[in-house]
């Protein structure tokens, strides 16, 4: 799978989740095999690249806050 649809299938999950302040540790560890942490790090890092240029600034910033928060 290519890096920039990784990047979209996360941030489609984290937008889908972000109204109920996140999924919880078992979603996230059936969706993408991660731990909490590790969906944090990869959910930072997909809010880096070009894919997210798309996002409402708003929504942008409440993900950003929730993948920086450990």
């Amino acid at each position: 799978m290519q890096r920039h649809t990784e990047d979209q299938i996360v941030l489609e999950f984290a937008r889908k989740w972000e109204p109920y302040g996140g999924a919880d540790a078992s979603e996230i560890l059936v969706c993408f095999g991660l731990s909490v942490d590790q969906y944090r790090a990869r959910l930072q890092s997909a809010l880096t690249r070009q894919s997210a240029l798309d996002l409402d600034p708003t929504l942008y910033r409440r993900l950003l806050r929730y993948a920086t928060t450990r």
